[in-house]
């Protein structure tokens, strides 16, 4: 029989980091707030004169970014990542938002940081850290 509880999302955590989550091995490492400032200074964000929809915060991009390239995922499969797994959700901060990067929120970043030739400045700045 399946036991149902108001505590299975604590159980499920507590249970990924008995198992060795790497990614909040990670997480205890890396200054991540530090490392959007940098990202801010090197690409700034776009101005909201037009108005839209506001965009997500950068240590949030940075992370998934992060996520994207240690699991090799493209921009479909890391909106489909970040909406399945737990640990993902988790490790992003999302664990309990309605909201969620798209496909199309990960590759606009991206070039803002390939337009601005950000990634020296984010290369440095987690070797800074990591040293």
């Amino acid at each position: 029989m399946i036991k149902n509880s108001l505590f299975a999302g604590q159980e499920r955590e507590a249970k990924l980091d008995r198992l060795g989550d790497v990614l909040r091995t990670l997480q205890e490492h890396v200054d991540f707030a530090a490392l959007a400032a940098e990202i801010d200074r090197a690409a700034p964000r776009p101005s909201r004169e037009r108005g839209g929809r506001p965009p997500f915060p950068t240590e949030l991009m940075v992370r998934i970014l992060l996520i994207q390239q240690l699991f090799n995922l493209s921009d479909e499969q890391m909106e489909f990542q970040l909406l399945d797994r737990l640990s993902f959700q988790r490790f992003v901060g999302l664990r309990d938002s309605s909201q969620i990067p798209d496909r199309t929120t990960i590759w606009i970043f991206k070039e803002r940081l390939i337009a601005a030739n950000a990634s020296e400045t984010i290369f440095a700045a987690v070797n800074r850290q990591l040293n």
